[in-house]
């Protein structure tokens, strides 16, 4: 267990609404979601949406849609409030200024008047010389009450005044980190527009929203740095902190569409199950102690310990994500399966698998579950049974003409279709067995009667098992079926 002193625990996930849901922005929830479930304690959803150009309220909902797709709840947010509303960084602004208000008045923060295009000469001339250009404190140096003046007829940002001395970063899962504040710049905590900077907004929601536990990236470890000199600037006790690996593609670098799909939405439109996706991105980060790998949700909230998180790279790998998502389709039962598979129908448009009777299609998903990896795969590999009796591909019309005594297998195979009626489970067994035992009768081996039946039925070289089959058609079906591709075969 955590320990907050009697406090009770609380976490946030920030995600920026410039986006859509980033797999390894959900990797970031679920972890914090994994953590506050287990343990105990508050969820706090909060929307970074500071950058007026790029955020939107498309790629807000889309997160919310995404995170509640995964089984991601939580329990303070903008759509829902809260005792810390609002949860929205856009709508905050007078809080954050009044807190860098506050700095500039003790000292620890200072106006700064220096354009955009002063900045990057004076940056210029720097890397010009080779060296490393960090603000060079000009504007510290301009008199407090030359400052209010200039004020009243000058645009300008404020910046934060970095102490001298050693920053120490305590992080859960990488220990002390330790920086120099020398290597830090000043940086901007209230820009010339009036809007917080990042690192201000930041760490004035996670004090008035009482978070006591992040758990973010690793790329925010420089922020970090940043953020505990705010902390302390503002008489506050710092969170703990949890910087987890980034999610990367199997070259090393950040996950980017060029590895893969990086949107959660993606996954999902793409017939990924909710839970084998939460599933694999914790494995990224986490393990169970064991060769364990299938886990629900309430399977992981229940074996999550932040012990057995380990700082070692997350790689994206789409093979083990589809292998989970295959061993988490195996535990649905058909009928659950052929529900999440009906969308993909009505979204191909697929007008002839919607008209399939829901019995008929529980049938057809359970012939072909085994093949899919992906909800969506499954349309494809349905179209079969839509097929009419008379239509036959050229590959299969081809594999009928190489078949010796051809018009005796058809016989054959009709003739055990008509003496067993029916379309249930036995039946089509008793068929098969049949055929099976009748071609060793003849010294033929079972493919050649078997594999003609199977061309007869659906005009096709590869589908579902031939149970499936004569169970969906029923033998009577499969007769006609059969026929009507062997008038096909004499008109060639």
């Amino acid at each position: 267990m955590l320990d907050f002193s009697g406090e009770s625990l609380r976490v946030r996930f920030a995600p920026s609404p410039t986006g859509k849901l980033h797999l390894g922005s959900a990797r970031t929830a679920l972890l914090n979601w994994l953590v506050v479930r287990r343990e105990g304690g508050k969820f706090v959803l909060r929307l970074e949406d500071t950058d007026v150009v790029r955020s939107s309220p498309e790629f807000e909902q889309d997160i919310i849609d995404s995170l509640k797709w995964m089984g991601i709840d939580w329990d303070e947010g903008p759509d829902i409030g809260g005792p810390f509303a609002p949860y929205r960084q856009s709508e905050r602004m007078d809080l954050y200024r009044e807190q860098v208000s506050r700095l500039l008045e003790e000292g620890k923060a200072y106006r700064c008047f220096c354009s955009p295009d002063e900045l990057e000469e004076r940056k210029r001339k720097v890397v010009a010389q080779g060296k490393p250009w960090r603000y060079d404190r000009k504007c510290l140096e301009i008199p407090q009450e030359e400052s209010e003046r200039l004020a009243a007829s000058k645009p300008f940002a404020i910046r934060f005044r970095v102490p001298e001395g050693k920053v120490v970063v305590k992080d859960l899962l990488r220990g002390e980190v330790v920086v120099d504040s020398s290597e830090i710049a000043d940086f901007i905590i209230l820009r010339s527009d009036g809007r917080a900077g990042f690192n201000m907004a930041v760490v004035v929601d996670d004090i008035t929203m009482k978070v006591n536990l992040v758990i973010r990236g690793d790329d925010h470890l420089t922020n970090a740095v940043r953020h505990a000199m705010l902390f302390e600037a503002l008489d506050s006790a710092p969170p703990l902190f949890l910087h987890h690996s980034l999610l990367l593609g199997k070259d090393g670098a950040k996950l980017s569409k060029r590895h893969a799909a990086t949107a959660v939405s993606d996954y999902r439109e793409r017939g990924y199950l909710s839970s084998a996706l939460a599933n694999y991105l914790s494995l990224l980060s986490w393990s169970p102690g064991d060769d364990r790998e299938i886990f629900t949700m309430e399977e992981l909230v229940s074996e999550f310990n932040l012990k057995r998180l380990s700082a070692s790279r997350a790689i994206f790998d789409i093979d083990k994500l589809n292998w989970i998502n295959r061993q988490h389709m195996k535990k649905l039962s058909n009928d659950s399966l052929a529900g999440l598979v009906r969308p993909f129908i009505e979204k191909a448009g697929e007008k002839e698998l919607q008209k399939i009777p829901p019995e008929k299609f529980e049938l057809a998903v359970e012939s072909v579950r085994e093949k899919i990896e992906t909800l969506s795969e499954a349309v494809e590999q349905l179209l079969i049974y839509t097929k009419k009796p008379d239509e036959i591909t050229d590959k299969a019309l081809e594999e009928l003409r190489k078949t010796s005594d051809l018009d005796e297998v058809f016989d054959i195979c009709l003739e055990a279709l008509r003496e067993n009626p029916g379309s249930s489970r036995d039946v089509a067994e008793r068929i098969v067995k049949g055929l099976r035992e009748e071609a060793k009768a003849r010294g033929w081996g079972a493919k050649k009667i078997l594999w003609v039946l199977r061309l007869g039925i659906t005009g096709h070289v590869i589908g579902p098992d031939l149970i499936y089959l004569i169970m969906f058609w029923g033998s009577e079906g499969c007769a006609e079926r059969m026929e009507a591709k062997r008038r096909i075969h004499e008109l060639h």
